[in-house]
């Protein structure tokens, strides 16, 4: 059976906007409200969180979902994300069946529906390079800029240290929450849709 694993990045501190991954969207904080909708997919086998906050991993255990604590040389601001994917997957599945898919996952996109994860996972596994160990799908808005919604890879892509040659598109318009502005409109498209 194919283990598709999902690590939501978590952590405590947010320079441009306080308490950004537990900042309410529909009554949860964000980080659970994304994390709730992704586990809808019956595609995907586990969903990670990883963080150094106390209280991310109180509500994570209380919800089920797999934690993992993030060690302080990654809780900095130049840390870069894909250490904490790398750190997340090396811990869980040190001694067990590796992942055959990783995705990447940001708690500040709460727009994104599982649905909308589960058409870019078809693309992947079935017409994004059929075959290639090493390969990826990032999601981008509209502008062809990257929204950094998710991540998609192979898990030999987690590892790499070289530049993907593989590398796929999916198009949605996401808010990628960095400031109050855009926290307040993506609450707003949300409660839009769900009228």
């Amino acid at each position: 059976m194919k283990k598709i694993v999902v690590v939501i990045p978590a952590k405590k501190k947010s320079n441009r906007l306080k308490n950004k991954n537990i900042l309410p969207i529909k009554g949860e904080p964000m980080f659970l409200y994304v994390a709730k909708e992704i586990k809808k997919s019956k595609k995907i086998d586990e969903i990670i969180i990883s963080s150094d906050c106390k209280k991310i991993e109180k509500l994570s255990l209380a919800n089920s979902f797999k934690f993992i604590k993030r060690p302080k040389r990654l809780t900095y601001e130049n840390a870069e994300k894909q250490d904490v994917v790398v750190h997340a997957i090396k811990t869980i599945y040190k001694n067990s069946q590796k992942p055959k898919i990783v995705i990447s996952l940001q708690p500040n996109s709460p727009e994104l529906k599982y649905k909308d994860l589960e058409k870019a996972l078809v693309f992947f596994e079935k017409k994004l390079f059929p075959g290639a160990k090493i390969k990826e799908l990032i999601s981008i808005n509209k502008n062809k800029i990257q929204n950094a919604a998710f991540r998609i890879m192979t898990y030999k892509t987690v590892f790499q240290k070289t530049l993907s040659t593989k590398i796929g598109v999916y198009v949605k318009n996401l808010i990628d929450i960095h400031n109050f502005e855009e926290y307040i409109n993506a609450k707003k498209n949300i409660e839009k849709k769900n009228k």
